[in-house]
């Protein structure tokens, strides 16, 4: 079981971090359901067979079922997504509908030398920019906190992100090919069969279903 000032001290990095919320729960409370990895086919998600983080590259519903009976202790996580209308008109800075929705010239140029390093927006619009860099800001707190966990003493840590990881523009899992940043990808929580919803829920968390106005990624953080 982990320690109780090792858990708080926990927290207070991932709001160090920029995290909006932090609550802890027991192992036990979080939420596995095989319906979520089936909502990954039906309909067929994009990142299914192609991302290494995506299924069916990662540990099915009762795989993670049977890891998480072993962890006592685990973090939800939380961070503003900066795509509510107010943010949205902020990032576009007076464009147009149509300028925002064509490729981010700057992003393009950012690129023009690369093919698929980490944060490479190419092709995006300014809305899709805004989101992936807000996805990559989530992946890089989780997998901060878990190696605050792991130098903490507790060798079983494993972080959970939000949504696809989206470190390269493609995939190498899309030519069969190894990670490029294993240290750094993580699978989200619906990716590994967990109930995004009533995990937060249990941990006192509310995720907005749509997610209009509030949209939030949610991440975890298993810990023992």
């Amino acid at each position: 079981m982990a320690d109780a000032l090792h858990i708080q001290r926990i927290v207070s990095r991932a709001r160090a971090l920029g995290a909006g919320s932090a609550a802890p729960l027991p192992a036990r409370a979080v939420v596995v359901d095989e319906r979520v990895n089936l909502k990954c086919r039906v309909p067929l998600c994009a990142s299914y067979g192609v991302n290494l983080m995506c299924p069916p590259n990662t540990p099915t519903a009762a795989e993670t079922r049977a890891a998480l009976a072993r962890y006592s202790d685990a973090l939800v996580v939380q961070l503003d997504i900066p795509l509510t209308q107010a943010a949205v008109d902020e990032v576009l800075d007076g464009m147009g509908y149509a300028e925002a929705q064509a490729p981010s010239a700057a992003a393009d140029d950012a690129n023009a030398g690369g093919n698929g390093g980490v944060g490479g927006n190419a092709g995006a619009t300014a809305y899709e920019a805004r989101l992936r860099d807000s996805k990559n800001e989530f992946a890089g707190i989780m997998t901060a906190l878990e190696s605050e966990a792991f130098k903490m003493g507790y060798r079983f840590a494993a972080a959970f992100a939000g949504g696809d990881c989206v470190l390269c523009d493609v995939c190498a899992g899309a030519a069969g090919e190894p990670c490029n940043h294993p240290f750094e990808a993580r699978p989200s929580m619906e990716a590994v069969g967990i109930d995004v919803v009533a995990t937060a829920e249990a941990a006192g968390l509310v995720i907005e279903m749509p997610a209009d106005e509030h949209p939030r990624w949610t991440g975890l953080l298993l810990i023992d």
